[in-house]
């Protein structure tokens, strides 16, 4: 454990105790599990959202990583054809937006 995470866990020395329906409770258990966290690290991040928790997986991130190579792909093959100047624009930002994506997502689950 990183000293930072040493000092806090020290500091923490207040508890809330809340009731929950049996539902509530199964949910909040299958996320914790699913993220690989501890039930208090889970609480901790939703109730001060120190970062956006979500149940991505890796899959899903390797899938937009891939949609986003076969657009260039298919971008390159229209190359030298006939293609009006703002699509091309289009397609490009389009590109930049995916790699944009999958690098946020891809620090989301590094995170996690």
């Amino acid at each position: 454990m990183r000293t930072v995470e040493k000092m806090k866990k020290a500091l923490r020395n207040k508890q809330i105790i809340i009731r929950l329906t049996e539902d509530e409770h199964r949910q909040i258990t299958a996320s914790y599990e699913a993220l690989h966290m501890s039930q208090a690290d889970y609480i901790r991040k939703k109730i001060f959202n120190e970062s956006q928790i979500s149940l991505l997986k890796k899959q899903e991130i390797h899938d937009v990583r891939v949609i986003g190579i076969i657009l260039a792909k298919i971008f390159e093959q229209l190359k030298g054809k006939r293609i009006i100047d703002d699509e091309v624009m289009e397609i490009e930002n389009l590109i930049e937006k995916i790699k944009m994506i999958v690098r946020r997502l891809n620090d989301k689950v590094g995170k996690s």
